[in-house]
């Protein structure tokens, strides 16, 4: 990889992002995490956090997609009526 970037490509990024950046949203938008508000501490022995991981690679997914996965599901087996 370039440690130096050609001038006249960073002029032209440059420029295409701030002209992106000034239309990008509609005056008064506020950017947001959609619907991820709280986040939850699980402690897992090694062999554990081995397993998900293991799982979550033969599925393609990250780890934390796959445990999100899991308890989401489980929740709507236990809502209550």
């Amino acid at each position: 990889m370039a440690k130096n970037i050609d001038p006249d490509l960073a002029t032209r990024l440059r420029s295409e992002s701030e002209a992106t950046r000034e239309d990008a949203y509609p005056a008064g938008a506020r950017p947001s995490r959609p619907n991820r508000s709280k986040v939850y501490s699980v402690r897992l022995s090694a062999a554990e956090q081995a397993l998900v991981e293991q799982v979550a690679q033969a599925k393609h997914l990250p780890p934390s997609t796959l445990v999100r996965s899991w308890i989401l599901d489980r929740l709507k087996d236990e809502r209550i009526a």
